[in-house]
């Protein structure tokens, strides 16, 4: 998740809405790490035990049960998997050759004559490398798209129609004119994200709640009375949220919302963070109240990959694990989904910061495996309950789709 992705939601946030004045039709952001672009500085201090347990690594391929390489869209020259439901419909971002523009796509990967790609339509969606459109069980997917105003705002298409999210600025936060929907749960009925201000590019963690009997969606600024800003990542269908806290001096601390009864209202909860790697990140969670995320050195460089799981029954006290990195590097590895079984996957990143798509197990949490994507990089993204895994994969600076599904 989010060593890349929350670097670049920040720079989004400072220069997207002049950027998007200037043209409609930007170049995406080219997120992935230029391998040996830094040198490796040595072993972490291991005195904290939760931080650093014992590897136990696969060293095998993967013999996956399927496997879909995708490549583009036809005509295309670059496409990213997005997330994907649990009737095996996945969304991606890419483009298809006849415009400038980032398209966003429906795939039907369970299709009986093959995968189906669908164009959702040109809708100048902005997003990049670590930031990828998520879909609910019900088809509904969410990102961020510009605005005839030049500014940047979350939206929801069924589709190609589409719905404007709208950001803070409707209820009374004056300066926060724009926002992105990050995550949306599988229900379709709870969407998290941030709302950030044209004039200081700060950032505040928002929730957007389907009313049922309007059928529209209800924006709400979640709890930040212990830090002043904060973003949203990770959603489930109890209503937890999932992201994390900063404040003016770049403290991020992981972040849990809880909601509260009465509608749109959650308590904010501190996640445990670590001593050795002082910025943490929360970011998708699963139905079980556990949440991957990721535990960073200052620079945002080095950390790794992190679990929080619930020790008591109402998800008011967590547990930090770290989960271990592939080649036995506090390379800054990025965990980026988890389904209800458990199953975890992201990236862990070799001695040049190279990432390679990998999974994870809360069954033992000493576990790591390569999954067997192509490429001289990957990424894993989300893990559905039927275990498709969608993410991409990398040649010569090119992005490809791909998705597989575990034994």
């Amino acid at each position: 998740m989010r060593r890349i992705s929350i670097l670049a939601l920040m720079l989004f946030a400072c220069l997207a809405s002049v950027a998007w004045a200037q043209q409609t039709s930007m170049p995406r952001f080219s997120k992935h790490p230029i391998p040996g672009h830094r040198n490796w500085i040595g072993i972490p201090n291991k005195t904290d035990t939760t931080s650093h347990p014992s590897v136990s690594t696969e060293m095998a391929a993967v013999h996956h049960t399927k496997v879909w390489d995708l490549g583009t869209y036809p005509g295309g020259t670059w496409a990213e998997m997005g997330g994907v439901n649990d009737f095996g419909v996945a969304v991606a971002q890419g483009d298809t050759g006849s415009d400038s523009q980032t398209h966003l796509f429906t795939i039907q990967l369970l299709s009986p004559h093959g995968p189906a790609w669908s164009d959702m339509g040109a809708i100048n969606a902005y997003l990049g490398w670590f930031d990828w459109p998520s879909i609910a069980d019900t088809g509904l997917v969410v990102g961020h798209a510009a605005t005839p105003d030049g500014t940047i705002h979350g939206f929801l298409w069924k589709g190609k129609s589409s719905v404007d999210l709208g950001t803070l600025a409707d209820i009374g936060y004056a300066s926060y004119d724009n926002s992105d929907a990050t995550i949306i749960n599988k229900l379709g009925t709870l969407i998290a994200g941030y709302s950030w201000s044209s004039e200081t590019g700060a950032q505040l963690p928002v929730a957007w709640r389907l009313d049922v009997r309007t059928r529209t969606w209800k924006i709400a600024k979640l709890d930040t009375s212990e830090f002043p800003y904060g973003l949203a990542l990770g959603v489930n269908d109890f209503g937890q949220v999932a992201g994390a806290f900063y404040n003016d001096a770049g403290t991020y601390v992981a972040a849990l919302w809880n909601p509260l009864p009465g509608g749109n209202r959650w308590k904010a909860v501190k996640l445990p963070g670590s001593p050795d790697w002082p910025v943490a990140i929360a970011g998708d969670m699963n139905e079980n109240g556990e949440i991957v995320g990721d535990v960073l050195s200052l620079d945002w460089v080095y950390g790794y990959s992190s679990l929080w799981q619930p020790v008591d029954p109402m998800r008011q006290t967590y547990k930090l694990t770290l989960l271990p990195n592939y080649w036995n590097l506090p390379n800054g590895d990025t965990a980026e989904g988890i389904n209800d079984f458990g199953d975890i996957v992201g990236g862990s990143w070799d001695e040049t910061l190279t990432p390679y798509a990998a999974r994870w197990s809360t069954k033992d949490t000493s576990f790591v495996q390569l999954l067997d994507f192509p490429g001289t990089f990957s990424v894993a993204y989300k893990v559905s309950e039927s275990r498709i895994v969608t993410g991409m994969y990398g040649i010569d600076d090119t992005e490809h789709a791909y998705a597989v599904k575990l034994p």
